[in-house]
């Protein structure tokens, strides 16, 4: 339109001087003298219209107006693509190649889906060559697209916006020729499915795109943002064309992040059934942060799993499959073949894990607080053996106060600081919710503590938030274990179930594993079945339920001599591993009712040495431990047994003879002086104290006749006069 507009100013000017020659008024000729310059001027004038008229002419050709140009051209390209393009407005300039910038382009989604566009940009800027487009033809030196945005979606019935219909290079408008350089300018990429329900968002989207024009490559290298982490990528494109004609290219790219490290190197289909097929390497600091980057709701804490995987995938718009790829996770490698599909609810993973080696001990440190593992390494397993002579006393002084005060020590004991205690930092179980998983994995070796375990073979199952674990094969030592555990992160709040079965297993690795100390020596047999539900360790243990059953043949109690030190009951005691007791047989049965184990009937362990009978309870919420035991020394056959108590932390439990339950105890138990008599007199103040104890009225529902000889047996003799 310019230039339309200069050649009609030519023109106006050849008329006004064409009137001035003609015109009656204008002055007299000159002479004739002058006629040669009066025809001289009228060719300049005549020339310089005509050379007016044919550029305005050209122009108009080349260039018509603008509204009528970008008209044009969105009407092409939407034809080609099968859409609707629209352009807001067009600018123009000459310098000698012609730059235009079209300004808020669209293109639509198709026919059928939301109004809402899958491309926007904010103006889209090219160089174009002018001889080509004097000839039909547009060719750009290069394209820049400012602020554009690929909104990718998905519909329920799984049609996607982003697969086009091309239909040649539409009717009537100009032949087009991809730039060799183009350019992406803060741009924002969102993805988009009401089929499944997922959501991807990049934004800050920087890059440079080079295309050969020769070998139709493209290479593309920038950066860009998602979930506040910047990550550089490198894409390499065989065929650029195969990307519009729908065909097979080769492709490599890559992408650097602190979450995630990963590259591809093979065959990309683009067609609506998109794939590609090649080999993969990726690695990452953090599997948690991972999964957190990716969108699952995951706390992370406790030491990072480094984690990389590299084999070979095929990857669609709707899974990808994995063969024979290597995963190593810190120091456990393991070979995964399986699924990760992409087209449900949820993203779900199917396959088989096969490891030589599994650190199950280094897993769940990892997950620290956020697992349903202890906040921290048990203390050690620590007894405190009371002297008989200090219980004694320390019994006389709590019958001498009276029955308000034995309760009183009792609950002293109960209230009296323990181990740490079980943890309120509430459970994440969210990330339960966001995967799917159907995985078989299998370990030849695992370790944990010092416990040998290998041949695991576990089905493990996620769907919809609810945990299955099921140990189909465990080979501990030379027995074995099976189990289950069932996990629903659904219900407020969570629950969990788990049934455990451990056959022929040595008590003695497992023991030291709880207890920090070898305890325990034999071949055990275990069946718990228990269900809990809480936030927290502390909620699931208040409100444990369910059974244990323990059972021994041949083995031994380590740390005490129990003969030795019925028979020795005066002196000190300490826990030495040195010391033990055999056995025959152990067998303990409990009942669990909010985390409170009762015996049901109770422990009982017989052997050559010592019988040994307990009732009590364990209190898992508090860590307590209150059982009343009875000790029979074999031989002699005849003794009663001997009453001991453990009560208190069950860390560092107290340890001792039960003189209080023997001041009114039934007949059948014995005191410890019917074995073994000391070889001195009772201290004094123990001596003060038994006779203080005599000399009171106490009736004998506190103070048993039987017990009355028993104090007085404890006395030295008289001296005679």
């Amino acid at each position: 339109m310019g230039s339309a507009h200069c050649g009609m100013i030519v023109v106006e000017t050849f008329c006004v001087e064409t009137r001035m020659a003609t015109d009656p008024g204008a002055p007299a000729a000159a002479s004739s003298a002058d006629a040669p310059k009066k025809s001289g001027r009228g060719w300049r004038i005549f020339r310089t219209v005509l050379i007016g008229a044919v550029v305005s002419i050209a122009l108009l050709l080349i260039f018509p107006p603008l509204g009528i140009i970008k008209d044009q051209i969105a009407k092409s390209v939407g034809e080609s693509i099968g859409r609707k393009v629209t352009i807001g407005a067009m600018r123009l300039k000459l310098r000698p190649k012609l730059d235009v910038a079209f300004d808020q382009v669209a293109v639509s989604n198709p026919e059928g889906m939301p109004a809402r566009g899958v491309f926007q940009a904010e103006t889209v800027q090219a160089t174009v060559d002018l001889l080509p487009l004097l000839k039909g033809r547009v060719r750009a030196d290069s394209v820049a697209l400012v602020k554009p945005v690929f909104a990718l979606e998905e519909d329920a019935n799984g049609t996607r916006n982003w697969v086009f219909t091309t239909t040649g290079t539409g009717s009537g408008g100009p032949q087009l020729s991809l730039p060799p350089v183009s350019t992406i300018e803060n741009g924002t990429l969102t993805f988009q499915s009401a089929k499944t329900g997922a959501q991807r968002a990049a934004s800050a989207i920087n890059s440079m795109q080079t295309l050969d024009p020769v070998a139709g490559s493209l290479t593309g290298k920038g950066s860009f943002i998602a979930n506040a982490e910047a990550v550089v990528f490198d894409v390499a494109l065989g065929d650029f064309n195969a990307v519009i004609g729908g065909k097979t290219s080769p492709l490599k790219a890559s992408i650097d992040g602190r979450p995630l490290k990963a590259s591809v190197d093979g065959d990309a289909q683009f067609s609506a059934a998109a794939e590609f097929k090649g080999d993969v390497t990726a690695s990452t600091s953090s599997l948690f942060e991972l999964a957190r980057w990716l969108g699952a709701d995951t706390t992370v804490s406790g030491e990072p799993l480094k984690t990389s995987l590299e084999g070979r995938i095929l990857a669609t718009t709707r899974d990808v499959t994995f063969a024979e790829t290597d995963v190593m996770i810190n120091t456990t490698s393991s070979r995964f073949d399986g699924v990760l599909d992409l087209g449900g609810q949820r993203p779900k993973l199917s396959g088989t894990l096969a490891s030589e080696h599994v650190d199950l001990g280094r897993i769940v440190k990892t997950q620290g607080r956020t697992s349903l593992a202890p906040e921290s390494v048990p203390t050690a397993f620590e007894p405190q053996v009371t002297a008989g002579w200090q219980q004694l006393l320390d019994d006389l002084n709590t019958l001498e106060r009276g029955p308000q005060a034995a309760a009183e020590a009792q609950a002293l004991a109960s209230a009296a600081p323990a181990t740490p205690g079980w943890s309120e930092q509430p459970f994440n179980l969210k990330s339960l919710s966001s995967l799917d998983l159907d995985l078989a994995i299998s370990a030849a070796a695992v370790t944990y503590g010092a416990l040998d375990l290998k041949q695991a073979r576990v089905k493990a199952a996620i769907t919809d938030g609810v945990l299955d674990a099921n140990i189909e094969e465990l080979a501990v030592g030379d027995g074995k274990a099976t189990g289950k555990l069932n996990l629903d992160s659904r219900a407020s709040p969570p629950r969990a179930a788990l049934n455990l079965n451990l056959t022929d297993v040595a008590a003695e690795p497992i023991v030291t594993e709880i207890t920090g100390k070898p305890l325990l020596a034999g071949t055990s047999n275990v069946e718990i079945s228990a269900t809990a539900a809480g936030q927290n360790q502390s909620q699931l243990t208040s409100t444990l339920e369910g059974k244990a059953h323990f059972r021994m043949g041949e083995g031994a109690l380590r740390g005490f001599d129990v003969r030795r030190m019925i028979f020795e009951w005066w002196k000190s005691w300490k826990f030495d591993l040195a010391m033990r007791t055999g056995f025959q047989k152990l067998e303990a049965q409990y009942d669990i009712k909010k985390g409170i184990l009762r015996s049901q009937p109770g422990l009982s362990v017989g052997g050559s040495e010592v019988e040994i009978n307990s009732a009590g309870t364990v209190n898992v919420p508090n860590k307590k431990l209150n059982q009343e035991i009875r000790v029979k020394a074999i031989p002699p056959p005849t003794a009663f047994p001997i009453p001991v108590r453990i009560s208190g932390d069950w860390a560092k439990p107290s340890i001792g003879i039960d003189w209080g339950g023997l001041f009114s105890a039934a007949p059948g138990v014995g005191g410890p002086q019917q074995l073994s008599a000391a070889p001195e007199a009772p201290p004094v103040n123990v001596q003060a104290a038994i006779r203080r104890v005599l000399a009171a009225d106490l009736p004998q529902d506190r103070l048993t006749p039987e017990a009355r000889r028993m104090l007085e047996s404890l006395l030295p003799a008289e001296a005679s006069p």
